[in-house]
């Protein structure tokens, strides 16, 4: 590649698979990874948005394929592994990025019809694609980050099935570094505070002036006063599936201007 913004090739050589790639924090992530060196495969259901992608990388000087995937359906998840198996001998880098938020609340039962398609995806489809990724992460070693959420700590009315899947996320982090790391498979998460990404403002009127207003207003549910551009989680995630994180596994890195590790729940401010 030319014209490496970060100056560095950190994943050179080699290979990556980022689900929910076409949007928000997964194409940012993407998009990183491939400034790094690595040839990404871009997993999604949305095949305009993930070519979208994949054209965005190429057109920077990287590497990019898009791969189908349905985590709600055993079988594309299948097929999605076989694809990549088709294309390379290893994979060195797998984000499981890929989640829905649906709300409801327990009282009302709003939640009984969200349960079991949130949890095929946020949950039971991630894990199966790991599985089925994990010869060729063997092949080589690597890493794998997890996509875990701010509200697998906090808790938030009418979201409790979706925080309890990114409490299970950490879980599920813990259980593979332990279970992985005989391979060289480093296993860790991160737990994004509010990033504005396309599930905040692709749904308003006008997304574009919803975007600029969630980037502008100001927040007091966190130290830093305001939300985050997906550009920084990414930077978050290449670190911990780069060399620079030789030493880190089975951890959750929070990337929430302090809303977690400062308690703020406890002091009443939560918006």
């Amino acid at each position: 590649m030319s014209a490496n913004p970060y100056a560095i090739y950190r994943f050179a050589g080699k290979a990556a698979l980022v689900s929910g790639g076409a949007s928000g924090i997964g194409r940012a992530t993407a998009i990183r990874l491939a400034a790094e060196g690595a040839h990404v495969f871009i997993a999604d259901l949305n095949k305009e948005m993930a070519d979208q992608a994949v054209a965005e990388i190429r057109a920077a000087g990287g590497s990019a394929a898009r791969v189908d995937v349905d985590l709600a359906d055993d079988a594309s998840v299948e097929g999605c592994a076989r694809a990549v198996a088709e294309e390379v001998s290893a994979l060195h880098i797998l984000v499981n990025n890929a989640a829905i938020l649906r709300q409801g609340r327990i009282e009302d039962g709003g939640w009984i019809e969200n349960w079991e398609i949130e949890t095929r995806i946020g949950l039971r489809g991630w894990v199966m694609m790991t599985q089925l990724l994990l010869p060729l992460l063997k092949r080589e070693g690597g890493a794998i980050v997890n996509l875990s959420s701010e509200g697998g700590y906090l808790g938030r009315p009418g979201m409790w099935v979706y925080d309890a899947i990114k409490a299970g996320v950490v879980s599920t982090t813990k259980t593979m570094a332990q279970e992985f790391t005989k391979y060289g498979i480093r296993v860790n998460a991160v737990a994004p505070g509010w990033i504005v990404t396309e599930m905040h403002f692709a749904g308003d009127p006008d997304p574009a002036a919803r975007k600029k207003e969630l980037e502008e207003t100001p927040i007091s549910s966190c130290l830093m006063q305001r939300r985050a551009a997906p550009e920084e989680v990414a930077g978050a995630i290449a670190f911990l599936l780069s060399d620079d994180a030789s030493y880190i596994t089975g951890t959750t890195l929070h990337v929430d201007g302090g809303r977690v590790g400062m308690n703020l729940g406890h002091l009443g401010i939560l918006e």
